[in-house]
């Protein structure tokens, strides 16, 4: 083989040699796809949410109170009714023999007061004339002593049958008020929101056990009963904004104001590994819709805090991941309970850069950043599990398309 030959075949066999090694070598990984999203200045408003009932401002038992058959309801769940209106109708048998009673007795102590002033008169006249005589020298002190005793007792028996007369008329005044409440009056104007009894039933009247007949209420103005956790009531006081949706009227929505919240705390399932704790919160609705009923389903949403004019990303862009100077163990093993940072993903020159960031207020999209990102950078927000997990410093990234 001429010399020539040799160095051909020697430098085919260098030529395979290095295409077999490129082949062999690993390629480099395609650039993973991401969606991005630009941080800008906007208004972000933190919001506390949750689902409550519609209860009318003014709400008023009507109660008996005495005891009976209840013979007519003149009225049913949403009648519409006035102040002084009747309801319903109680027996009033009973409480008309009561009267009847009453009044035969004033009149038989209004007799006995008759006889005891004329009495107390006459014996009054007695004394004076006896009084007389003695000046005379025609009557003894014994008579005109005697004459005094007779017309003091007189004057004491007339106080005692005059209190017996007042006792009288008091007791023909609450027989005539029992009367008066068997007939069933609207307290307010209102609407009836429920019916408790039916006609026919006994109700009883007691100052120890409230035996409730009709529940009026005036739904000309409603407030919203709803139940926050611990975590959100710190952030609700008197005076706050917020919004109603009744779901009846679907997705149409009303102003309201926060008046109370957070004065008793609702424990549900004490004790337990379930339980739970939240507070009661009361939204005014001034101006509910017509065809408002108590007892209706809503959704409050009421604004907080609002910072305007702040670094802003969408809330999804915001992951953690461990601190690198997280505490370790003796060993020098990271420990479990590493301290996490909140980052983002800030894409430059087809790449992410993590960057630690400081949080401010969220709304239910954005996130308030407070340092750590400018006006104008790009930052990753998805997809979820690639920002969770797999995304780290440097690693190359290419913009995804936009989901139409």
């Amino acid at each position: 083989m001429t010399i020539a030959r040799w160095i051909f075949a020697v430098l085919a066999v260098g030529l395979v040699a290095m295409v077999a090694m490129s082949s062999l070598q690993p390629r480099p990984r395609p650039p993973t796809q991401v969606q991005t999203a630009v941080a800008t200045r906007m208004s972000i408003t933190r919001s506390v949410s949750g689902a409550g009932k519609i209860e009318p401002v003014h709400k008023v038992n009507v109660s008996s109170n005495i005891t009976g058959t209840l013979l007519s309801l003149e009225v049913a769940v949403g009648s519409k009714v006035t102040k002084g209106e009747p309801l319903g109708q109680i027996d009033t048998s009973l409480y008309k023999s009561q009267v009847e009673q009453q009044e035969a007795a004033l009149r038989a102590t209004e007799a006995d007061v008759k006889r005891a002033r004329a009495n107390l008169d006459y014996l009054t006249r007695e004394a004076k004339r006896l009084q007389q005589m003695l000046a005379d020298g025609v009557a003894s002190e014994a008579d005109v002593t005697g004459a005094v005793s007779s017309r003091d007792l007189a004057a004491a028996e007339l106080a005692a049958t005059q209190s017996r007369a007042a006792m009288s008329r008091a007791a023909l005044a609450e027989a005539r008020s029992s009367l008066g409440w068997a007939t069933l009056k609207a307290p307010i104007d209102g609407t009836v929101l429920a019916v408790n009894h039916r006609v026919g039933e006994r109700v009883r009247g007691s100052d120890f056990a409230e035996d409730v007949i009709l529940v009026l209420g005036s739904l000309s103005e409603v407030d919203v009963r709803f139940e926050v956790g611990e975590y959100d009531v710190v952030y609700i006081k008197p005076g706050q904004t917020a919004v109603v949706e009744i779901d009846a009227f679907g997705a149409k929505t009303y102003p309201g104001i926060v008046i109370d919240s957070g004065r008793d705390a609702i424990v549900k399932n004490e004790g337990t590994e379930n339980e739970v704790t939240t507070f009661p919160v009361w939204v005014s609705l001034a101006d509910p819709p017509p065809r408002t009923l108590s007892g209706m389903s809503a959704q409050v949403t009421i604004a907080t805090e609002t910072h305007d004019g702040v670094v802003a990303v969408p809330i999804q862009a915001v992951t953690v991941r461990p601190a690198e100077d997280g505490p370790a163990d003796a060993a020098g093993v990271a420990s479990h309970r590493r301290k996490l940072d909140k980052v983002v993903f800030v894409v430059a020159d087809g790449a992410v850069h993590k960057r630690i960031v400081e949080v401010g207020l969220s709304s239910e999209t954005h996130v308030e950043i407070l340092a750590g990102l400018d006006e104008g950078e790009t930052v990753v927000e998805g997809p979820y599990r690639t920002l969770a997990r797999d995304l780290t410093d440097g690693q190359p990234v290419a913009a995804a398309p936009a989901d139409h």
